[in-house]
């Protein structure tokens, strides 16, 4: 059993939400929820103490970093386990696969992804004040297989104004705004990325698709 839980999130209602459902679950866990946006970085030395600790950073959106980001992402995490023995990280990370899943994953069929990514609509007019019409945006999901990515637009179905702190924005019927890159990786590339952060012993485990992969590294 854990001594101590330390919960990282950008979202502060939700990790308080997230520590009151666990918290009559464990008793004997201290927890603890810290409010941090981690793709500018990860500094926890405040927050941990000398004992070893396991990082887990479930889901797989390391794809959402840049390769040479997740490296000084996953570089920060090994810092941190160097100086606590016993240390390491469990990461998931999503793998190159058929491209047409890929596409259908992100541009599926039900709409669901579609809808979350014109929300992002939404959330620029709540927090900058703009007058964006997320219905006049058209989903687009797209897979670069150069470079190994996902990528999503969105896209103008119409001729529009949409005003941006405070200046008129003409956006052309067909012109995209790419809101989201997810890379992918094959298990021996992501490998390599863990030791080049300075991992060096690595684990992996996939599914029988060999969709998905879980690493451990130390």
């Amino acid at each position: 059993m854990p001594a101590r839980y330390l919960a990282v999130d950008i979202a502060e209602d939700a990790l308080l939400r997230s520590l009151a459902r666990l918290a009559p679950e464990f008793p004997e866990v201290e927890l603890r929820g810290i409010v941090v946006d981690f793709t500018h970085g990860l500094d926890l030395e405040a927050d941990l103490d000398a004992r070893p600790a396991t990082f887990f950073y479930p889901g797989s959106s390391i794809g959402n970093f840049t390769p040479d980001e997740a490296r000084e992402f996953l570089a920060r995490i090994r810092r941190h386990c160097a100086s606590r023995p016993g240390s390491g990280l469990l990461i998931g990370v999503d793998t190159r696969k058929d491209v047409a899943k890929l596409v259908k994953a992100y541009a599926d069929p039900t709409g669901v992804t579609a809808a979350f990514n014109r929300n992002v609509l939404n959330h620029v007019n709540r927090v900058l004040g703009c007058d964006f019409q997320p219905e006049a945006w058209g989903h687009v999901g797209l897979y670069d297989a150069d470079i190994g990515r996902i990528e999503m637009h969105l896209q103008a179905t119409w001729p529009q104004e949409v005003t941006i702190d405070g200046v008129v924005r003409h956006f052309a019927a067909g012109e995209r705004i790419h809101t989201e890159n997810s890379y992918k990786y094959a298990p021996d590339d992501f490998d390599a990325l863990l030791r080049e952060a300075g991992f060096t012993r690595t684990t992996r485990w996939l599914d029988d698709a060999q969709a998905f992969a879980v690493f451990h590294a130390a």
